[in-house]
């Protein structure tokens, strides 16, 4: 164990607590510092999935033309606000960009880095006995209603096998062999046995923050609102007042692009806001996580019931929900799960923290060592939480990184 040291962790969500649980267990004197309740923002309301490789870069080769489709439908599952357009038009040029199909192809090897060790690492975090109250390791399902795969499905195909990600390919009937409420107009799927779900993103977070809380880890309830660097640390200035540390790790989501312009960063983060709804008592309808790959939402069984999570929409982190993305969800749902049956309905929405390639932001500003950034994890922060603690660890204890952290550094 190297030298002790006094960090802070701005956010409460799966990846700052995920940093705070694994710095402690190393030694070192951690405080959480979260403005709302912990597990309470983003990471509360997201698709409760954790996968092993199955998940892609949004930007791949074709992407543009099937963004289009989506913009031009009212329904589709991409938005943008006309008034957000300014501001996120130069991230949408380097969106493009990253679709490109070699800048595509390292960007999944990057993130198969980072969210391929996610169980193992989970369980080393939780122990087994949380890791089996938590977890839900039977699998993952993607399904299309288009009977023949694209060239880009054959591409995904290589590049999955490449990196040694398992997965069976299905046809209708082996679909309902495994989800008999699967709508029949699904033709195929591809079912990814080491993926899986969690009970609750919540009682995940909450679970590690009990973990840490029992290694001297303490929770303050307050918002940062500016970062000063110091030549012996940081200092941080709260709503309650000013708190030095030895290093600062910047885990805030959204929020950590107004930290890093007090810095004068500029982050590549775009506000992708995200829908969900849940419906109580038919959490039994799937076994787990069933992607619609065609449309871009996923159904998964919860503790509080059936969640089904989707839509990207570019807006404003404070501008009002959109109550139009909450009932496409609940279209989407009886589309996928015809024989359903609703009668309570609860709604939310969410601001993930989006990087146009799809990677996270992990590394430390530029001529500051003890100020660190872990954010940008968008749809993949469960699959990422693990590995993002490890690397921020590592660069705490000033150390050589098991995979390299140069495709997340600050960017």
């Amino acid at each position: 164990m190297g030298e002790q040291r006094k960090v802070a962790v701005v956010g409460g969500g799966v990846i700052g607590v995920s940093c705070a649980l694994m710095l402690a267990q190393e030694g070192h004197r951690v405080t959480i510092i979260e403005e709302r309740r912990i597990g309470h923002g983003c990471s509360w309301g997201n698709g409760a999935q954790y996968n092993l490789g199955s998940t892609l870069p949004m930007a791949h080769p074709g992407v543009a033309w099937r963004a289009l489709r989506w913009l031009a439908n009212s329904n589709g599952p991409v938005r943008i606000a006309p008034r957000e357009l300014p501001r996120i038009l130069p991230w949408l040029v380097r969106f493009l960009c990253a679709g490109r199909p070699e800048a595509w192809r390292s960007a999944y090897t990057a993130l198969h880095d980072l969210n391929a060790p996610c169980a193992g690492l989970y369980r080393d975090m939780l122990g087994d006995t949380d890791w089996n109250r938590v977890f839900r390791s039977n699998g993952a399902l993607h399904v299309w209603r288009d009977a023949s795969p694209s060239a880009l499905d054959g591409l995904v195909d290589k590049l999955r096998l490449d990196h040694g990600v398992a997965f069976e390919k299905l046809d209708a009937t082996e679909l309902r062999r495994l989800e008999p409420a699967l709508s029949t107009q699904y033709r195929r799927g591809v079912y990814f046995p080491g993926s899986g779900s969690v009970i609750s993103p919540l009682e995940l977070v909450e679970t590690m923050a009990k973990r840490a809380a029992a290694l001297g880890v303490t929770i303050r309830t307050a918002r940062v609102e500016a970062i000063v660097p110091r030549d012996d640390g940081v200092t941080l200035h709260t709503s309650t007042g000013p708190q030095a540390c030895d290093v600062v790790v910047i885990a805030a989501g959204i929020a950590s692009r107004l930290l890093a312009r007090s810095l004068g960063i500029s982050l590549s983060l775009a506000s992708e806001r995200g829908y969900h709804v849940t419906m109580p008592g038919i959490s039994d309808v799937i076994n787990r996580p069933v992607v619609d790959a065609g449309s871009a939402f996923v159904a998964t069984p919860v503790t509080e019931g059936l969640r089904v999570a989707g839509i990207a929409e570019f807006d404003a982190p404070d501008a009002p929900p959109d109550k139009k993305r909450s009932e496409q969800l609940l279209a989407c749902a009886r589309t996928m799960l015809p024989d359903i049956r609703l009668s309570r309905v609860s709604e939310w929405m969410g601001v993930r923290p989006s990087t146009p390639d799809s990677l996270p932001i992990i590394g430390s500003y530029p001529g500051h060592a003890a100020i660190v950034f872990a954010t940008g994890h968008g749809h993949m922060g469960i699959s990422g939480a693990p590995m993002t603690a490890v690397l921020v660890t590592d660069l705490v204890a000033r150390r050589t990184s098991q995979i390299s952290r140069a495709p997340y550094r600050l960017r």
